[in-house]
């Protein structure tokens, strides 16, 4: 495991008139993500993944929602990202359906399904362990049945596997897991898909509801059937229709999917570079590694630091073309890139059949070559330098590259940063300029190679 790089995300989204939150995982080490319940526009997750070099390659379904229409299908559509649903649910698209206790890998993340009927008859829970650390339950995103402070109604759909009794076998099944793992729901206070206590806090961990939640504190099914009976609420109006609109019976409302951009194709990105237009590629730097446009400047679009490195690499006015995984990220990207003072001729997300790539290597192979007596370029900051420097390495902070580019050596060289980010950026800058880039340590980066060769290392 990288000593120098967060290893996972998690990211909640808030859908406030209706108290429902969704979720965003995602392996950074892997480079990808995936999307629990989702009711926003498909782009603000598509953004915040590609924000974090995430590609969204899953989408989890707890249940068929009954209060608002499910954005998965406009996420699948934008990146082909594999919709998991629960199997009961008998949806009617393109799906993968997923059953009590089987697992999905998301990178190093692992989503065990749990499958908890009583709100709904298909009604799953997502079990998820971050396996870079442990392979123990670290949080549980329980969708519709475990709130924060109260549980989920049972009483919206009329349909076998639905019911006090059932609730009740599903609310122990989730109770045994440890104290410490955390809880996630799929609603906070205000939303009419649970009862009156439910809190306006999103998360919570399963010792504390054990403890405190009012539902859980029913001694036997016979008193929970009692508290629940008791704790009659309004009827949530269009249960049905949105039911079994999202499991693809009706048809979606008008205008579901949005507007986006034409992609042009992979012969204009060749034509356009060839008469001087640069192709700005803001993919992950693991993507733009495995294949690119010839030619193309790898600059992955992070809100706090893209148009800062466009300004570093690309000079002030001039027409590129912005290539992502997506269309969505494009247009975010290519607007980004507008309001910097780009010309943009284009934007694409299409597959590419005359791709290059640039070599990769471990740390372990940097040793080789520094062993070797190869030229190492370091293009982290200077105040990363404390950290140790490869005796030898040429520093020079990837921002200025620009600047210094015609003093660096006539060899050769091999980039280190400190994840494989600026790296990749700085080698794709420097092959577009002529200059021979023979390796990219990615991922991992002097944070590692100071961690297994300190004697190799000099403090600066």
């Amino acid at each position: 495991m990288s000593t120098g790089e967060v290893q996972m995300i998690f990211r909640q989204f808030y859908h406030e008139p209706l108290a429902a939150a969704s979720y965003l995982i995602g392996c950074i080490a892997k480079g990808e993500a995936a999307v629990i319940d989702p009711g926003l526009p498909a782009e603000q997750y598509i953004t915040v993944a590609a924000e974090k070099g995430l590609t969204i390659t899953a989408i989890f379904e707890t249940h068929m929602h009954a209060d608002y229409y499910s954005t998965g299908r406009a996420i699948q559509a934008l990146t082909g990202a594999t919709i998991y649903a629960p199997r009961l649910a008998d949806v009617q698209f393109a799906h993968h359906a997923i059953d009590d206790g089987d697992e999905v890998m998301i990178g190093n993340l692992a989503v065990r399904a749990m499958h908890t009927p009583g709100h709904t008859p298909e009604h799953t829970c997502y079990v998820v362990s971050d396996t870079s650390r442990s392979t123990e339950p670290w949080f549980i995103c329980t969708g519709d049945s475990l709130f924060v402070g109260d549980v989920a109604r049972v009483d919206l759909v009329s349909l076998a596997g639905t019911g006090t009794d059932v609730m009740y076998q599903s609310l122990q099944k989730i109770m045994a897991l440890g104290n410490d793992v955390e809880v996630f729901p799929g609603h906070f206070g205000g939303s009419a898909c649970g009862g009156r206590a439910m809190s306006g806090k999103v998360s919570s961990t399963i010792g504390f509801e054990r403890r405190h939640n009012w539902a859980l504190q029913a001694p036997d099914y016979a008193t929970f059937d009692t508290w629940m009976r008791g704790d009659v609420r309004e009827v949530v109006e269009a249960i049905l229709t949105h039911r079994n609109t999202n499991r693809g019976e009706l048809p979606l409302p008008a205008g579901y999917y949005g507007q986006h951009a034409s992609a042009v194709s992979e012969a204009f990105m060749q034509a356009a570079s060839a008469k001087g237009t640069i192709v700005v590629d803001v993919r992950a730097p693991l993507m733009f590694a495995k294949g690119h446009v010839p030619g193309a400047l790898s600059i992955p679009y992070q809100r706090d630091s893209y148009t800062t490195r466009l300004g570093a690499f690309v000079p002030a006015g001039a027409s590129i073309v912005v290539y992502a995984d997506t269309i969505a990220t494009a247009e975010i990207a290519a607007q980004a890139a507008r309001d910097a003072g780009y010309y943009v001729a284009g934007m694409s997300h299409v597959a590419l059949t005359n791709a290059v790539t640039l070599p990769t290597m471990s740390v372990a192979d940097l040793h080789d070559v520094v062993v070797a007596g190869g030229q190492v370029l370091d293009v982290r900051d200077p105040h990363e330098h404390a950290k140790g420097v490869i005796e030898g390495a040429v520093l020079v902070p990837h921002l200025h590259l620009r600047e210094f580019r015609a003093q660096l050596p006539n060899e050769p060289l091999y980039i280190v940063c400190e994840s494989g980010q600026r790296a990749t950026i700085s080698a794709s800058y420097l092959r577009a300029n002529g200059v021979a880039v023979a390796g990219v340590v990615m991922p991992g980066g002097m944070s590692d190679y100071n961690a297994q060769f300190a004697s190799a290392v000099q403090r600066v």
